[in-house]
């Protein structure tokens, strides 16, 4: 990815969102000699997979856009990944002149060697690509503002709890403009409203001469913590896989091994046994699985054989990532550690293969496409092997498959060798490394597989859908897809079967439950109105009369005189 800068012109890559500012930067580096536009992009997995396929770059120039809160969150977190990814690759990014001081100090803390503004002047980027390109950093404008005054400072420090306030408003409002379910009357009122803010805001910024403290500033965009520790070794850059003839099955590979890079962070809403390990060793771990099925997919042709036998394939894929793993981070087994291993696969295998390998969507299909079968068929169309909806679904399923075979691996783990210090201090994420942790997170696990035993998975057959985990900008998502499961269906017995029972009564009860509820508010409103409040209403009237009547007679009343 780096190249050393020599005599050679500095190799330049553009990344913005905005078309318009690419072809403008573009179309004014170019005339300087000193330059080669290697590419550009936008914002987007696309662009990062053209990164990440050997190009060798000197500088990458990053335009940060701040069209909306998700814009912004995007581009940073763009940058971050490479500067994960790729630690020794300068990057320069273009900030609007708005952009909070506090964000830029995280920034920097990234890795970034410096920025611009995004309206400078060409000079002035020239002269930032040149000091990035050559090891040093950039930042514009960084010793140019004045420092706040003293009255300032205690007039921040009163009111910051009420400008987090405004800015938490604001970020809700943000949020709520994004849902397109709107009416043009609730949509006008949050648009002034937030313009209403936008402008305290900039006064309240202008009283105490600095930025207001955002919810964004802390977001996983542009915290590191959240992502786990920097990876600045040069062993997370995962090593490609073996190339394939056919193309399809290449582009599948190289698009996941990147997926992989990007990193596994868990965004479902279920625990998976592989959040107990480091980032590193998580992308190792799936990183090996993906490189012994590619081996596989190369070089033995069992297309003809697989699809009956899949599942003893699953097995002996999972028993060799276990092997594999051991002999990764625990180091060469005596052979009395050898047969203990192999007498816990053999009591392990029965509580996977129910709880992992025999949920995983899709084998026959997944193995079929990597083995050569013409096609994909999904929701009853036949789709050709190099159609975009036939290699996004392969992407999917191969995701999938990978994060079930590792969290079978870490169950394994889990269930026998949990208390082995040198997993804990070298495999281990540091907040699971106490006895009590560990233990927590394995009871955890364990009621997640009773709920999904008993509910989840009922549910999952009676709406006739397979939940898939899959990669997605360095998480790990949910997916659902649609599928028949009517077999599955009706051989349900027991809880899992009442759990069907219970939600298909639900919706036969729900609307009418709706409905007399809407009918009893409505009921209780025409009380409270017409009945009571009418009521109370002639009270009142009544009293009102009677006292005016009292005052009148008062007033009509001859006074007493008395004669002197």
């Amino acid at each position: 990815m780096l190249n050393e800068v020599s005599q050679d012109k500095i190799k330049l890559f553009i990344v913005d969102r905005d078309p318009i500012l690419r072809l403008g930067l573009r179309t004014a580096i170019v005339q300087y000699d000193d330059f080669t536009i290697l590419g550009e992009g936008d914002i987007s997995n696309q662009t990062f997979r053209e990164l990440t396929q050997g190009l060798v770059l000197n500088v990458l120039l990053v335009g940060i856009s701040t069209d909306s809160q998700t814009a912004e969150t995007t581009s940073l977190e763009f940058c971050q990944q490479f500067c994960e990814l790729y630690p020794q690759l300068p990057i320069l990014i273009l900030l609007p002149g708005t952009f909070s001081t506090r964000k830029i100090a995280k920034i920097k803390q990234l890795g970034i060697r410096g920025y611009c503004h995004r309206n400078s002047s060409i000079n002035t980027i020239i002269e930032a690509l040149y000091s990035v390109a050559y090891g040093n950093l950039y930042w514009q404008d960084t010793n140019t503002e004045p420092s706040p005054q003293l009255w300032q400072k205690v007039l921040g420090r009163l009111s910051q709890s009420g400008r987090i306030e405004l800015a938490t408003t604001l970020s809700r409002i943000e949020t709520q403009l994004a849902n397109r379910d709107l009416s043009d009357w609730e949509r006008v009122f949050l648009v002034g409203r937030k313009r209403e803010l936008l402008a305290a805001r900039w006064l309240s910024n202008r009283l105490v001469a600095e930025e207001m403290i955002s919810p964004e500033d802390a977001s996983e965009a542009i915290e590191p913590t959240d992502r786990g520790e920097l990876i600045p070794i040069p062993e997370t850059i995962l090593n490609p896989l073996p190339v394939f003839a056919d193309s399809a099955n290449r582009r599948i590979f190289e698009r996941v091994v990147t997926d992989i890079q990007l990193g596994l962070i868990n965004k479902t809403d279920f625990l998976l046994e592989i959040d107990i390990l480091q980032p590193v060793v998580q992308k190792k771990l799936c990183h090996r699985l993906l490189e012994h099925l590619s081996d596989t997919v190369a070089k033995i042709p069992i297309a003809d054989t697989l699809e009956q036998n899949y599942r003893d394939y699953l097995q002996s894929l999972w028993s060799w990532a276990i092997e594999d793993f051991f002999g990764q981070h625990y180091g060469q087994l005596s052979p009395t550690e050898a047969e203990l291993l192999q007498i816990a696969l053999a009591d392990n295998l029965i509580t996977v293969e129910e709880n992992i390998l025999a949920d995983i969507y899709g084998i026959p299909d997944l193995m079929g496409y990597l083995l050569g079968k013409p096609g994909l068929k999904i929701n009853s169309v036949n789709y050709q092997a190099d159609a975009s909806e036939a290699i996004a679904r392969i992407e999917f399923l191969l995701h999938n498959l990978i994060i079930h075979l590792a969290n079978g691996v870490m169950q394994v783990i889990l269930n026998n060798f949990y208390d082995l210090e040198i997993f804990k201090a070298k495999i281990f994420r540091s907040e699971y490394q106490s006895d009590r942790a560990i233990a927590r997170f394995r009871n955890q696990i364990s009621w997640k597989y009773r709920q999904a035993k008993y509910f989840n998975r009922p549910q999952d057959i009676f709406e006739s859908r397979h939940l898939l985990y899959v990669l997605n900008s360095g998480k790990i998502r949910t997916l659902y897809i649609y599928a028949s499961r009517k077999t599955e269906l009706e051989t349900l017995t027991g809880l899992p079967w009442l759990t069907t029972i219970a939600i298909e009564t639900r919706d036969a009860i729900a609307p009418l439950v709706r409905k007399l509820i809407a009918y009893a508010g409505s009921a209780v409103v025409f009380v409270l109105t017409q009945v009571i409040g009418k009521g109370l209403g002639l009270i009142g009237k009544g009293i009102i009369q009677g006292i005016g009547s009292t005052l009148k007679d008062v007033q009509d009343r001859p006074r007493d005189r008395r004669k002197p």
